[in-house]
């Protein structure tokens, strides 16, 4: 047996045969697609079996979900992994070691990610300098966009404005101000020939942007970009923290100069994006470092993450019960929504949902002008 088989194997030494025959099978699985052509790294190994942990294994969608949202980074690897999936565990079947035999059985947690293997090739130990790397955003940049910056300058203007109670004079308000029409017409007697008008103040609110930059969420690195860099520009005064296994706030990088300058910022201090997911962690981060100051009714705070998390479910749960009451509302964008076979049923992200406002696919330019047509009529 392969070494992060025997590894989890170590781990749960209660576990059944059939569980830790379903261990070999996926590091087989994973050789696949090596095989094929896939970016299949060891950290993403070990994040594939951490998500498998998280899952009921004997429900064969969330069993194909977990390893496909670690183990491809495009549209196109997707469409391979599927049909290489149906082949690979067809064979499965025939075998009767499929994924629905380990409906009570779980896989155990990995160990720390400095622990980490590599499955093929004989064990070779690797640290934290291999796990903690510097991502090259450059080459993930995909380069100015007006159509893009339109579109998030929009979602902007409707996420960071408001009406106040507050009233301010209006030449174009739809309610008339009596007493300044009063006093501009004090001269014409009781006639009043002038009308003052009045409309609401628009009141600026922050945005308090939380990003998944994990291992799963690789094929949406351009749009992200994009979408934290548009968001930044257009809202000054908001912040933006990106996470992984640890959650790094980068408002000051991305106000760099250059975009060049900012990526490689933004590279420099979040080296442990691709990683694994730690959506418990990240939500006490923007809680307790994030929004310390301001007023609750003045923040909205925005999610972008798959959900897939390797923590807790009920520090996921008491972190968005906080969350909820530090900002005026909560909008999740998960660019799961929507593709076949997705149902919000990870644990971590079953936690999160009673205290989410808004829940929204978007990964693309259209998925956010849809979610901006959303908005404009909520």
């Amino acid at each position: 047996m392969t070494e992060p088989a025997s590894r989890a194997r170590d781990l749960n030494p209660a576990a059944e045969p059939a569980a830790r025959r379903l261990l070999g099978r996926v590091l087989e699985f994973c050789r696949l697609l090596k095989r094929a052509g896939f970016n299949v790294t060891p950290s993403r190994i070990v994040d594939s079996f951490r998500s498998l942990a998280r899952v009921e294994l004997g429900r064969r969608e969330d069993f194909r979900v977990a390893l496909r949202v670690n183990l491809t980074s495009s549209r196109d690897e997707e469409e391979a992994f599927d049909r290489l999936f149906a082949e690979f565990w067809r064979s499965e079947n025939r075998e009767n070691d499929t994924p629905h035999d380990l409906e009570s059985q779980s896989i155990g947690q990995e160990t720390d990610p400095e622990d980490r293997e590599k499955p093929a090739g004989g064990p070779q130990q690797y640290g934290r300098e291999e796990v903690l790397r510097t991502k090259d955003l450059d080459a993930e940049w995909p380069g100015e966009s007006a159509a893009m910056n339109a579109v998030v300058k929009d979602l902007a203007r409707r996420l960071a404005t408001r009406p106040s109670r507050r009233f301010v004079v209006g030449r174009r308000g739809r309610g008339i101000d009596l007493r300044r029409s009063w006093r501009r017409n004090i001269n014409h007697g009781v006639d009043i020939l002038e009308l003052s008008r009045r409309r609401r103040k628009i009141r600026k609110t922050r945005i308090a942007l939380l990003c998944d930059v994990s291992g799963s969420m690789d094929t949406y690195n351009p749009f992200l970009l994009q979408l934290m860099f548009g968001l930044q520009k257009a809202c000054r005064n908001s912040r933006t923290a990106v996470f992984s296994t640890r959650t790094t706030e980068i408002t000051d990088a991305l106000r760099r100069r250059t975009v060049p300058e900012a990526l490689d910022e933004v590279a420099r201090l979040a080296q442990d994006w691709s990683g694994g997911t730690d959506v418990g962690g990240a939500l006490a981060h923007l809680n307790r470092v994030v929004l310390g100051q301001g007023a609750p009714r003045s923040t909205i705070g925005v999610i972008i993450s798959d959900g897939y998390d390797q923590g807790d479910p009920e520090t996921v749960r008491k972190e968005m019960r906080m969350l909820r009451r530090r900002t005026r509302s909560i909008l999740w964008i998960n660019p799961l929504i929507g593709t076949e076979g997705y149902a919000p049923v990870a644990r971590g992200m079953a936690a999160a949902l009673p205290y989410i406002d808004y829940f929204l696919p978007a990964n693309d330019l259209p998925g956010l002008r849809a979610l901006c047509r959303t908005l404009r009529k909520a």
